[in-house]
């Protein structure tokens, strides 16, 4: 009787404490969050959504118009007041701003670890000052995700984003005293091998939300391409590939390349490509404001080939959103986007085989939907319900060990 009661008591324990334990309390820093001129925005909203729906208690700590805290689809937001610098040097002002980011960032968590003390503190992208500094004061567990390896990542950009590249280097340093490390692709935590002395790393790459990026066909002749406006997606390459294009009947080139201040070399590239805008009319469309991922997702159902022409790439997040939308993506062979890719979509290494390709599958309608339809399928084993799982239970690997 003794042993049956005890039975019982010890499974309505187990109920209990399943129910009314402490959720796991996650500082998420990242400078963009949502839609923005970086996927790493992009993937903090997706991961951020995805773990609260599996009952973390989320905090973004991001850069906003001005100070202002508010919920988003259940995730609490400490937005931090972006402080606009005098400065004429527009990569100049962009660095300064993010260390001043960094310095509120390092304020906010302190306060909000006084109520109550964060179980991990997962930084994403360069910024990781903060995070070192909140592990030194606090003893919070610190888990960083790499989404490049900025000493390298610098290397192909204008010559003005070059500017800092020492500066990026020596912040990015600051990783080897981190708990943990993930890296978006297999790629990148072999990139890192000889640069860091992180012992605990694991490979989760980025997700895609199925729900938006939806298995569609077109009949437009239309050219995707979607990315920062920047030589390491690519931008220079676009004037001659949309004079190639432009060669066949009926086709059409779409850009979606947000910037927010352009000069020098990246400047001079604007002006070749609305130039060929006005030449062409309304065959030739280049977007420069940020689009919601709803808007995108309208846009990768009217191409017939997405291109993602990068020369640094560590895993390459329009190329999972295409795929998911059914679309055959053209791609140079760099970093990550081999493994993405697979056989599901077409690797090139040179310009010309790139534009070859290109041309053949917007000729070739059946080819380009048969590339499509593979590229579903692949792109499905990137749902943000998985990887979301995966995160959390790293988390949970690096608070036991």
């Amino acid at each position: 009787m003794y042993n049956k009661h005890f039975s019982l008591f010890k499974i309505f324990n187990n109920f209990f404490s399943e129910i009314f334990k402490p959720k796991i309390k996650i500082a998420i820093i990242s400078y963009y969050y949502g839609s923005s001129l970086s996927g790493v925005g992009i993937h903090v909203q997706n991961l951020a959504k995805y773990l609260t729906e599996i009952g973390c208690e989320v905090h973004i700590f991001c850069a906003t118009e001005e100070e202002i805290n508010y919920k988003h689809e259940g995730v609490i937001i400490h937005g931090i007041e972006n402080i606009a610098m005098p400065i004429k040097s527009k990569i100049s002002k962009k660095r300064l701003e993010y260390d001043l980011f960094e310095s509120e960032v390092i304020k906010a968590i302190i306060r909000e670890n006084s109520r109550s003390s964060f179980d991990i503190i997962h930084s994403q992208g360069a910024l990781t000052k903060a995070a070192f500094l909140c592990k030194k004061k606090s003893e919070n567990f610190w888990v960083h995700t790499f989404h490049a390896i900025e000493s390298v990542r610098v290397k192909k950009l204008s010559k003005e984003e070059k500017e800092f590249s020492d500066l990026v280097t020596w912040i990015e340093s600051t990783v080897n005293y981190c708990d943990g490390a993930i890296y978006v692709s297999n790629s990148l935590k072999k990139q890192s091998k000889n640069k860091y002395k992180i012992k605990n790393k694991l490979v989760i790459p980025n997700g895609v939300d199925l729900k938006i990026f939806k298995k569609s066909e077109s009949k437009n002749k239309n050219v995707l391409f979607v990315g920062r406006f920047s030589k390491e997606k690519g931008i220079h390459l676009m004037p001659e590939f949309i004079e190639e294009v432009m060669k066949i009947e009926n086709s059409s080139f779409t850009l979606i390349a947000p910037y927010k201040s352009l000069e020098g070399e990246l400047l001079s590239i604007y002006k070749k490509i609305t130039k060929l805008e006005k030449k062409y009319k309304s065959r030739v469309q280049l977007i420069t404001k940020i689009q919601d991922k709803e808007k995108i997702a309208e846009y990768y159902t009217k191409c017939q080939v997405y291109i993602q022409p990068s020369s640094y790439e560590s895993f390459g997040l329009c190329i999972i959103e295409a795929m998911a939308s059914a679309k055959p993506v053209v791609a140079f062979k760099v970093g990550g986007i081999p493994e993405v890719i697979l056989d599901c979509g077409i690797l090139v290494k040179t310009k010309e085989n790139f534009i070859n390709e290109v041309i053949e599958l917007l000729n070739n309608e059946k080819k380009a939907i048969k590339l499509g339809l593979k590229a579903r399928k692949r792109a499905e084993e990137f749902d943000w319900n998985q990887i979301a799982l995966k995160t959390l239970k790293y988390y949970k690997q690096i608070k036991n060990e």
